[in-house]
């Protein structure tokens, strides 16, 4: 598995301190480094502000290009302020935060590649549109993801959870941090392809168990998503796969032909993928990225995306390179992705047992993770179809 990238600061801002913590900051002097712009705002314990949310239309992302840099100041009767700061606590104190748009050109096209003139919404407040952690206009591209981002914060009860709004936390970090320079997260996702978890399978001499669920989970991912998605043929050019510690240890160190760490996989398969990765508009992208981390897996994440976006231009092909082994058909959903990301962990879990308030909450966060992920990546897709 990898680190998170430092360019995740926008989806780690979310969930990096608890409530007390900013609870004592309000009462404290501003710090040096907080920015008008999150001044009163902090990550989470606010108390609910407002009574009603809705939806409204708005205009799509290139007819704000004159707002898109921070130099214009919001106009408080008709927009408010994210609660959720850019930084942590207020401040601009996370590495990689991106603070401002240097290319509004670049940043719109990716947010709205095909230049779509039809309505995008956003979400208002007591009436007010909804702005991100940077200031800039939620201008959301599907009227189910904005209602989607509505239900999460009226959700809300006393204090404001931000936790609990992952697809807020998605699209933000796509207007905020991906549209802006989607360089660091293209290159994070590419690193969990050398590192692929369901790379790496348990030796059937030695547990047999858990080869048997890899093999029922993962058998057909990969040479269907390389003849699907790459355009590659499926008997020699899917990726390496280690069988077992000895082989895995020997296979992904570092060697002379490789400055990095990882499995040698085919160079075409690894120029191919990341040729699809660095097509990705800013939506698709921050989805990819999500589902890649929780699941430390380049091919679970990409499945899962893959068929969201599929499912969302009406193709009924659910299955993974139509039957598994198994011959039962496995739908590639946030379900599936959950089920296969964790296989180890879940088998680790019968062995030994369960920690209360450890592996329950893994296994929520991920499930929250990976169909947030989905959600988001199908209405978008789905936005550009109707």
């Amino acid at each position: 598995s990898l680190p998170a990238s430092n360019a995740t600061a926008s989806l780690a801002t979310f969930n990096s301190c608890t409530s007390l913590h900013h609870r004592r900051s309000f009462s404290s002097k501003p710090k040096a480094n907080v920015t008008p712009a999150a001044a009163d705002r902090r990550i989470a314990g606010r108390r609910r502000f407002y009574k009603n949310v809705g939806v409204a239309p708005t205009s799509p992302p290139s007819d704000q290009s004159s707002d898109q840099n921070g130099s214009k100041a919001p106009n408080n009767k008709t927009t408010v302020e994210s609660p959720i700061s850019a930084g942590v606590d207020g401040t601009q104190s996370a590495t990689g935060v991106t603070t401002t748009i240097p290319n509004t050109s670049r940043w719109s096209s990716l947010l709205n590649p095909q230049q779509s003139s039809s309505t995008w919404h956003t979400v208002t407040l007591d009436g007010r549109a909804l702005r991100t952690p940077l200031g800039l206009p939620l201008t959301l591209p599907s009227l189910p993801l904005a209602l989607a981002v509505a239900s999460e914060w009226d959700a809300q009860k006393i204090y404001l959870q931000p936790a609990q709004m992952p697809l807020m936390t998605l699209s933000c970090t796509a207007i905020d941090q991906v549209a802006s320079d989607p360089t660091a997260h293209q290159v994070d996702v590419m690193r969990y392809l050398g590192n692929d978890t369901s790379c790496y399978w348990a030796d059937p001499t030695e547990d047999r168990v858990l080869h048997r669920r890899q093999s029922k989970a993962w058998d057909g991912l990969h040479t269907s998503f390389s003849a699907d998605l790459l355009g590659l043929p499926t008997s020699d050019l899917g990726p390496a796969r280690a069988v077992g510690g000895g082989e895995a240890l020997l296979l992904s160190r570092r060697s002379e032909g490789s400055a990095m760490s990882g499995l040698p996989h085919p160079p075409i398969l690894v120029e191919k993928a990341k040729r699809w990765v660095n097509s990705l508009d800013a939506w698709t992208l921050t989805a990819l990225f999500s589902a890649c981390v929780e699941a430390k897996s380049f091919y679970i994440g990409a499945g899962l995306i893959h068929q969201a976006v599929k499912a969302a231009a009406g193709d009924d092909d659910s299955t993974i390179n139509g039957k598994e082994a198994n011959n039962k058909n496995i739908v590639r959903d946030g379900k599936w992705a959950v089920g296969a990301a964790r296989i180890e962990e879940e088998f680790n879990i019968e062995c030994w047992g369960l920690v209360e308030g450890g592996h329950d909450y893994d296994r929520l966060n991920c499930s929250i993770q990976m169909h947030a992920a989905s959600f988001l990546a199908q209405t978008v897709a789905q936005s550009r179809v109707a």
